[in-house]
């Protein structure tokens, strides 16, 4: 009897110890699906969320374990697997409008190219919602979303978010950024202005008095979103650094530890905390090779 206790004992804990990992990692993706669809985590049972996600996104609720369908949910945003997202083809629509993509929730997106394209905003799903507006934005339901692979060291115009100062930053700081200009591939748009991305302060070190040096802060920019949502690694290389000595922008070159000469020594001032505003440019360049959908544009809009 002891012996067969034992081994239920066993039995029972095991698949307790897998599910309690496999939850956690879907709860992560669920908290993140809420703050890009609603803007914020959402509260209550977690069954609930679940299906709120589900009607909002498909108009039903979907098959299998919860952890299988917030798996389902988080392809379905994110995943760009047979056909683009829906966070690509909510990216192509607000370009094709604005030129610019936002980095706004879902539901205020869709609420403002409703309002925008067709006067009134929707209750239907979010798939639905999305092919009225490709239809009456495109003149089809199918975005036109390509396939495409770009290249490593494909070079981004990118802008710092927020004002940055030596005296304020410490070393692992979050430094967001937004593509400043749109970066076309074969006829493809690769990076929408608007879209966003991540750094991290690496380096950071406060003035010492007037005669002292002089505030620094140095910056890893390493990932940046394309048009389809899909996160790209990104990095500052001689690439990047060149452009930015041809382009003379001394103060996103300060942010990556470049020494721009005569234009540095004018810019610095010893003794002195470094402020970088909100709004300085810099180069940024792709790490790798990557497949990803791109959105094939008319002739004409080669001029936004």
């Amino acid at each position: 009897m002891r012996k067969f206790l034992f081994t239920a004992l066993i039995i029972f804990f095991i698949p307790l110890k897998v599910l309690a990992a496999a939850d956690s990692s879907a709860n992560s993706k669920l908290v993140q699906m809420e703050i890009d669809t609603y803007g914020t985590e959402q509260t209550g049972a977690l069954l609930s969320r679940i299906n709120r996600l589900e009607k909002d996104f498909c108009g039903a609720n979907l098959q299998g374990n919860l952890n299988t369908r917030i798996d389902a949910i988080y392809e379905i945003l994110y995943g760009n697997i047979g056909e683009p997202s829906i966070l690509a083809k909510i990216n192509a629509l607000e370009w094709n409008v604005y030129h610019e993509v936002s980095g706004e929730n879902i539901i205020n997106r869709l609420n403002k190219l409703e309002n925008e394209i067709l006067g009134r905003t929707s209750t239907e799903h979010f798939v639905k919602r999305i092919n009225t507006l490709a239809q009456a934005s495109f003149g089809t339901e199918q975005i036109p979303l390509e396939e495409i692979q770009i290249p490593d060291n494909l070079l981004i115009k990118v802008e710092i978010l927020e004002n940055l100062a030596s005296r304020t930053l410490q070393e692992g700081d979050l430094v967001n950024i937004k593509v400043a200009e749109n970066v076309y591939l074969d006829g493809n748009l690769i990076f929408a202005k608007g879209l966003r991305g991540k750094g991290t302060v690496t380096s950071v070190r406060k003035a010492k008095g007037c005669t002292g040096a002089n505030g620094k802060i140095v910056i890893d920019f390493y990932s940046l979103n394309c048009i389809d949502g899909t996160n790209i690694e990104i990095f500052v290389g001689e690439d990047s650094k060149i452009e930015m000595k041809i382009k003379g922008m001394i103060e996103g070159a300060a942010l990556v530890g470049m020494n721009l000469n005569d234009d540095w020594n004018k810019f610095m001032v010893h003794g002195k905390n470094l402020e970088i505003p909100a709004g300085t440019q810099l180069f940024v360049q792709t790490k790798k090779n990557v497949n990803l959908y791109g959105l094939q544009i008319e002739t004409d809009d080669f001029n936004y």
